[in-house]
């Protein structure tokens, strides 16, 4: 087996197995069968999974965004305090932890508002709240701004910039360095207006502007939350897999809007929420080099109505 050190007690696995639609489903399943998780001590033996694993006392089955957000200023200092125990800071990070010690944020110690002063703890409140409002409005931030697209290379590699990790963290839960994946996301069109489903948008590639990649590329639909689009064809991300349709001249035109397009058919159509803001990911897997060091540029999207 191959061993991979991980420096925190809490980590994450994103198993990914490429589908191109119903037709591989099969072969998917297949070797979804043929992966297990086992803990060390049991590796080599007649190891059973157990299957029912109930929720931790006090853990709500609650989107963790609203776990977060309900938490008081002392409620989540006292739990960062018990994650940095097994959840050490980086190696760049003595300074920002010598500030937050006297605040007594540190591993394992406990964090009581009420030792402060009334304006003292109004104001560790109104702290928290404007890093909650910081983290939100960070979003069309995450990354070099391209044709309204946010184009992020330096996943994985934030050093101490905090509100942008976090808002990396609050909104795309991690994801993978630029050599293996590179994610654009579009919350404004190419005027910079914000995408609403009450509008109708098309995405247009020439044959050069392409999506560069060495594997597959796709472009999913999220509404605000960033949750996936329920629709009438369930259909929530195209790509070069999903038989798009090619103009003569090898461009390529996808419909992005809450309605059918007119005399077209569903195969180059992203449904997108009927009101509201919306997003869009595209993801480039294994980009060639014009894509991981800025050359290529994806295409604005253009509203129509």
């Amino acid at each position: 087996m191959t061993r991979i050190d991980v420096p925190t007690s809490i980590a994450l696995i994103g198993g990914r197995i490429y589908t191109a639609g119903p037709d591989d489903y099969a072969a998917v399943h297949a070797i979804q069968d043929q992966l297990s998780l086992v803990p060390l001590s049991a590796w080599g033996t007649h190891y059973t999974p157990p299957t029912d694993v109930p929720l931790e006392p006090g853990v709500q089955d609650t989107p963790v965004p609203a776990q977060i957000n309900a938490l008081t200023a002392e409620e989540f200092f006292n739990r960062l305090n018990e994650l940095l125990i097994t959840n050490p800071p980086e190696p760049d990070d003595p300074e920002t932890v010598a500030r937050l010690t006297a605040l007594g944020v540190a591993p394992g110690d406990t964090f009581a508002i009420g030792a402060y002063p009334a304006e003292v703890q109004s104001a560790i409140d109104d702290g928290v709240a404007a890093a909650r409002q910081a983290i939100l409005e960070e979003e069309p931030n995450l990354g070099e701004h391209v044709n309204g697209w946010a184009v992020a290379r330096d996943l994985g590699r934030y050093g101490t910039r905090y509100l942008y990790r976090a808002a990396w963290t609050y909104f795309g839960v991690g994801g993978n360095l630029a050599e293996d994946a590179i994610y654009p996301l579009a919350v404004v069109d190419g005027e910079g207006q914000f995408l609403d489903g009450a509008h109708r948008y098309t995405l247009h590639f020439t044959e050069d502007e392409l999506p560069p990649v060495n594997a597959f590329w796709s472009v999913t639909m999220y509404d605000a939350d960033s949750y996936l689009v329920p629709n009438e064809i369930d259909v929530h991300a195209v790509g070069d897999r999903s038989g798009l349709h090619y103009a003569d001249d090898g461009s390529l035109t996808i419909a992005v809007q809450a309605e059918q397009p007119d005399n077209t058919s569903t195969t180059n159509w992203l449904p997108a929420p009927r009101s509201g803001r919306f997003k869009l990911a595209l993801r480039l897997y294994h980009p060639r080099e014009e894509a991981s060091k800025g050359i290529w540029r994806p295409p604005a999207l253009r509203r129509l109505g």
